[in-house]
């Protein structure tokens, strides 16, 4: 393997976290808003967002301190 393939398949790699960080990001602003709408269980938001059900408890736990 060449260095440029090593390179070229780090930046593919970070690409990709980077890509999957962002799509974290957005889920979980996502199931913000949506228990802010207070019209969703906690289940359904996790399901719609495919987050654990213990992540949208703790934003729901976050947004009630607040």
């Amino acid at each position: 393997m060449t260095w440029q393939q090593t390179i070229d398949e780090e930046k593919a790699l970070a690409f990709e976290e980077g890509k999957s960080e962002g799509s974290q990001a957005k889920a979980i602003e996502n199931a913000r808003n949506f228990l802010k709408l207070n019209k969703l269980s906690s289940e359904e938001i996790a399901a719609c967002c495919s987050l654990p059900l213990e992540q949208v408890l703790a934003l729901q736990k976050e947004l009630v301190e607040t």
